[in-house]
C-alpha cells in the first residue's frame, strides 16, 4: 500500500510460538528451536508446515534515548498494541506485519529492538508471529543501527522474518537503480542477517511485476519474494506472472478491496478476501497477508482510506469474520493463464505489438514490456507469450517503452510505432487517460459474488494494430 509521508510507520512482528517459551525473555539462543525456516519450498516449524497468514498492522515509535516504545498509528483511535493484537488474534490471522519503516536516524538500535522485543512478546502471549518491516539500511550507519536492533531480537522466534524496504519500485530514493546495484545492497542486507539474525528469515516487499526492471526478484538474494497487489483486474495476473516467472517461494504481503458500505458494498470485500486467497493457494502462495487492519480516513485515495478490517469508529467490517474460514489445506495448484493476462485492464484502442528476444535471437518468455502515453501520465504493461511475442493494449499511443525479464537486463527507449495502412486520428479514440485507479471493475463483473472471474470475451481484438521494432535482452 502506497504509504503517507506524514504517518510514522513502524514495522511488521508476527508470532505463532512464544518467545516466552522460546527464547524472547532470556539469552540469545544456541540453536533454531521454534523458529520459521524455509525448506522444500515452504515455512516449517519443526516438523509442521506453517502458513502465515497475515494483516498488516501500523506503529509508531515514542520516546528519547534509551526510553522508545511503539504505539498504534494514531488513525486507529481507542485502544493498546496489546488490545489490537489480541483483535487481531481473535480474527484468527496467525501474523502481523508490524510497518515501521518510517523511523528517523536515532530510531533504529538497541532501543528500538528491545522495543521491539515488547511488541513481540505481546503478540508470543496471544499465538502471532511478526514480520517486522524496518527502514532501508542504505548507508554504513544505519547498517550499523539496524545490526544493534537485529541483535536484540535474533534469540525471539515470535519475529520470523524482516522485510528490509517497502515497494522499491515507489520508495528507492535512487531514481535510475541498476540490477547489479540492486543485488549488491540487498547482498550486504543478507550479510546483516547472517550475522545478526541467522535464525530469521528476511525479505524485501515488492509492488507490480515492473519490480523486474530493476529490484529483479528473480536475481535479489532474499529468502522469499514478497509480492504487493491491488485491483480485481490485476490481481490474478499479477499473481500468476511472479509465480510462473521469478522462480523462488513467494508470499502475498498486501492486498486488499477497498470497501465504505456505499460504492463498494462491505460485503465485496469479504467476497475479495475469499477469492484472491483462493487465486494465491492456486498459484502456489506459501502465505497471505491483508493491508490493513483499520481504515485510514486520512489516506490518499480510497483505496487508502477504506481497505482496513475495521471501519475508522473501529467496527468489524464482514471481511474479519472470513479470516478463520480461510485454508492453506484448501491449496489446488493451477497453470491455467487469468483471461485478461496479456491484456490486464480490459483496453481496447490500440494493440502494439512486437517481440523480445536474446542476442541470438531466441524468444524470451514472460519479459515485461511496459509502455507510456507521450506525457508519461498512463502507463501499461503486458508480457511476452512463449515465443516472445506481445500485445500491448493502451487506450493512449504508447512512445515510451521499457523491457525486461525475470534475470535479464533492461532496455529502455522511445520509438513510434508503426500502424497498418494509413495513420490514424488518435485524437478521436476515447479514455486516453484511463489508469488502472479510476477504472470501474465493476463493469467486468460476470455476477456480485465474484469479484475475480472474468469474461475473455470482453477482451477487444478489434483495436488499431502498430508495429515497434523487436527488443533484444542479455543475460
Amino acid at each position: 500500500m502506497r504509504r503517507i509521508a506524514s504517518i510514522v510507520i513502524i514495522i511488521a512482528l508476527w508470532s505463532a510460538i512464544g518467545c516466552s517459551r522460546d527464547g524472547c525473555s532470556r539469552p540469545r539462543a544456541t540453536e533454531a528451536d521454534g523458529f520459521v525456516r524455509l525448506e522444500d519450498g515452504r515455512f516449517m516449524i519443526g516438523d509442521s508446515v506453517w502458513f502465515p497468514l497475515m494483516v498488516n498492522y501500523c506503529v509508531e515509535l515514542r520516546g528519547e534515548g534509551d526510553s522508545l516504545s511503539f504505539v498504534p498509528a494514531p488513525y486507529y483511535g481507542e485502544g493498546s498494541i496489546a488490545d489490537h493484537l489480541a483483535t487481531i488474534a481473535g480474527w484468527g490471522f496467525n501474523s502481523v506485519r508490524l510497518c515501521a519503516d518510517r523511523m528517523g536516524d536515532g530510531d533504529v538500535g538497541r532501543a528500538c529492538g528491545a522495543a521491539l522485543r515488547q511488541v513481540a512478546m505481546t503478540a508470543d502471549s496471544l499465538g502471532l508471529r511478526l514480520m517486522v518491516l524496518i527502514r532501508p539500511p542504505f548507508d554504513a550507519r544505519q547498517r550499523r543501527r539496524t545490526a544493534a536492533m537485529l541483535d536484540q531480537l535474533a534469540d525471539c522466534p515470535a519475529v520470523w522474518a524482516y522485510d528490509f524496504m517497502n515497494e522499491p519500485l515507489y520508495f528507492d530514493p535512487e531514481p535510475y537503480r541498476t540490477k547489479d546495484d540492486a543485488v549488491k545492497i540487498v547482498g550486504q542486507w543478507r550479510r546483516l542477517m547472517e550475522a545478526h539474525a541467522p535464525h530469521q528469515l528476511f525479505t524485501v516487499g515488492q509492488a507490480e511485476p515492473i519490480e523486474v526492471f530493476e529490484w529483479d526478484p528473480s536475481l535479489l538474494p532474499v529468502d522469499f519474494v514478497e509480492l504487493h497487489t491491488y485491483h480485481p483486474l490485476r490481481v490474478a495476473s499479477e499473481m500468476y506472472w511472479y509465480s510462473r516467472y521469478v522462480g523462488r517461494p513467494w508470499i502475498v504481503g498486501e492486498t486488499s478491496l477497498p470497501a465504505d458500505g456505499d460504492s463498494v458494498p462491505l460485503s465485496w470485500q469479504a467476497t475479495f478476501m475469499k477469492e484472491s486467497f483462493a487465486c494465491a493457494l492456486r498459484y502456489g502462495a506459501i502465505g497471505y497477508g491483508w493491508w490493513e487492519f483499520q481504515d485510514f480516513p486520512g489516506g490518499v485515495n480510497f483505496e487508502a482510506q477504506y481497505s482496513g478490517l475495521r471501519t475508522s469508529e473501529g467496527v468489524d467490517k464482514p471481511a474479519a469474520a472470513i479470516v478463520k474460514e480461510l485454508s492453506p489445506s484448501d491449496r489446488a495448484t493451477s497453470s491455467v493463464k487469468p483471461v485478461n493476462f496479456y491484456n490486464m485492464l480490459f483496453y481496447s484502442n490500440i494493440a502494439i505489438t512486437g517481440t523480445v528476444t536474446d542476442l541470438n535471437g531466441r524468444p524470451i518468455e514472460g519479459a515485461v514490456v511496459r509502455g507510456w502515453n507521450d506525457d508519461w501520465s498512463v502507463g501499461m504493461n503486458t508480457y511476452t507469450d512463449p515465443d516472445g511475442r506481445f500485445e500491448l493494449w493502451c487506450n493512449a499511443l504508447c512512445v515510451h517503452f521499457e523491457v525486461s525479464a525475470a534475470g535479464w537486463s533492461k532496455a529502455k527507449f522511445d520509438a513510434q510505432p508503426q500502424f497498418d495502412g494509413e495513420a490514424p486520428d488518435l485524437a478521436a479514440l476515447p479514455a486516453q487517460e484511463r489508469e488502472y485507479q479510476s477504472i470501474d471493475y465493476r463493469q467486468y463483473l460476470l455476477s456480485d459474488s465474484s469479484l475475480l472471474t472474468l469474461d475473455s470475451s470482453q477482451l477487444s481484438t478489434e483495436g488499431l494494430r502498430a508495429t515497434i521494432p523487436p527488443v533484444r535482452l542479455r543475460k
